[in-house]
């Protein structure tokens, strides 16, 4: 295809996806969930490089602020365009009221966060890679923000963003499963070996997997255990009396507690579960199985009864007893969480010439955004001796034993990031900018305490599960600074804004 034709189909497509957002914004928040992964279609309009996920999303904010600030009586050019930007700021600072009135605290939040975001572009060694991050990163995931909590407004609505979740969620779960029993589709031969083979997707490198799938992966695990808890309620108030009867079969028990719309919904809520899941493990993602296991945990514990926690905490312990009896799995497990494997401990490096760069003069602006593989060279190591705990004499051998020194010798390179959620936000924004984000988290959280009804408060709380795997995966990876991960952060703020100010169960 000619570069023209590429670009008459790009101007088609936003045409039509315009006039989508037009007739039913609805249905254009939900696709560009389903098409976040649309990023790796890369091209530039008048010499400024974009994506297709980008266009979308600034397309969707246009129509947005065109159909809300249009609706005015005639009225001179002026006051049309004066009623219009007021209109717009209303909106922006009032966004995620509810019913009683009260504003969700984001507003001030979003402003520090642009602000410092901002000027970590002037702090930044490349303005123009800096302007990229900042309008990709930050200036339009909090633009479909603003959209998503100005549409997403009735259980409707609501269901309508599971289901772009869970079609996006297929749409990259089941091409690496594909991959992983046909090796189609690798670009780098390390990762197509059969016998170490982690599937990439349509991304380039296996943790963009388990980034992306590991959020979606609780998300649906917390509505399996909601609808559980859903059908429970459901069979306590037509047979109260036969509650405790433990002695139902499986079969019965899902005739009585659920109606077949509620079934069906649940059998394809365990597919996205399950089918995710796989792709994730197919990846190989630790980072991103170990945060979705403790996501998982967290909602078994916060969403199910007593009889349910208890059984979960038995399992546990004897999960726990039967990794610590057999030694080669209790060592595994113990190098992954003291950090001694060797991803671990090219971790453990990246981290002290992060921290040895931001104390020694970044300490408040730090790197700059897209500043930090320029700001740390300096201070990076050409590679590590592998430690290895279990030999005692692994110094003296690394002092004496060239043939030894050479097998435990592991170059290491200068990553985009620094792998670690804390010091990505400091060396990308600086420390006001990591504050500032750690503020953002903190309103998430404490907006729970605002939310009245029954149903949302369980469903806050699978977002905050999501939210504890976000953060478990970003301790040893980067789980907002890229294009799709990014938006799904703020997505994530929406469903919470919506859920705190409005009752979703309503029609």
């Amino acid at each position: 295809m000619s570069i023209y034709g590429f670009y008459l189909i790009i101007i088609i497509f936003c045409l039509l996806f315009a006039w989508l957002s037009w007739r039913r914004r609805d249905l254009a928040v939900a696709l560009v969930i389903f098409a976040l992964p649309s990023y790796l279609i890369r091209f530039k309009v008048f010499s400024i490089p974009t994506t297709m996920l980008e266009v979308m999303i600034l397309v969707l904010f246009a129509v947005f602020l065109v159909t809300n600030g249009t609706r005015i009586a005639p009225l001179s050019f002026r006051s049309r365009i004066e009623k219009f930007i007021k209109g717009t700021l209303h909106r922006f600072l009032h966004a995620g009221r509810n019913d009683s009135g009260s504003v969700g605290g984001y507003c001030w939040g979003i402003l520090l966060f642009i602000l410092f975001a901002t000027i970590s572009v002037f702090a930044a060694p490349d303005k123009m890679a800096a302007l990229g991050i900042w309008k990709a990163y930050f200036i339009e995931p909090i633009l479909f923000f603003i959209v998503f909590i100005n549409t997403i407004k009735t259980k409707e609505h609501f269901n309508l963003v599971i289901n772009a979740i869970a079609a996006s969620a297929l749409l990259v779960a089941l091409p690496a499963i594909f991959q992983k029993f046909t090796g189609f589709g690798f670009t780098t031969v390390s990762f197509f070996n059969e016998a170490t083979r982690r599937v990439t997707s349509w991304y380039g490198f296996p943790n963009a997997v388990g980034l992306y799938l590991a959020p979606i992966v609780v998300l649906f695990a917390g509505l399996i255990i909601v609808g559980w808890i859903k059908g429970s309620t459901k069979l306590e108030a037509q047979n109260p009396n036969k509650i405790t009867n433990l002695k139902f079969k499986f079969q019965s028990q899902l005739a009585i507690k659920f109606k077949r719309e509620d079934a069906k919904q649940l059998i394809f809520c365990f597919l996205v579960f399950l089918l995710s899941l796989l792709a994730i493990y197919y990846a190989k993602s630790e980072g991103a199985l170990i945060g979705s296991a403790v996501g998982i945990v967290f909602l078994i514990f916060v969403l199910t009864g007593k009889k349910i926690r208890l059984m979960a905490a038995i399992i546990l312990i004897i999960i726990i007893t039967s990794i610590s009896l057999n030694a080669a799995t209790a060592n595994y497990f113990k190098s992954k969480l003291t950090l001694s494997d060797l991803s671990g401990q090219i971790r453990l490096q990246q981290w002290k010439e992060t921290w040895t760069m931001l104390k020694n003069d970044k300490i408040l602006f730090g790197a700059g955004l897209s500043g930090y593989k320029t700001a740390v060279a300096p201070y990076h190591q050409a590679g590590i001796w592998l430690n290895d705990k279990s030999d005692l004499n692994w110094l003296k051998k690394i002092q004496t034993d060239e043939k030894f020194r050479q097998s435990h010798w592991q170059p290491t390179e200068i990553y985009q990031y620094p792998h670690n959620l804390i010091l990505n936000f400091w060396s990308e924004t600086g420390l006001f900018g990591l504050l500032t984000f750690v503020l953002l988290l903190s309103i998430f959280l404490m907006d729970y305490w605002r939310v009245k009804e029954v149903g949302n408060k369980k469903m806050y709380l699978v977002l905050i599960g999501v939210m504890i795997t976000i953060l478990i995966h970003g301790l040893v990876d980067v789980p907002y600074f890229k294009n799709d991960l990014s938006v799904w952060w703020w997505m994530v703020f929406g469903m919470a804004t919506v859920i705190a100010g409005r009752d979703i169960n309503e029609s």
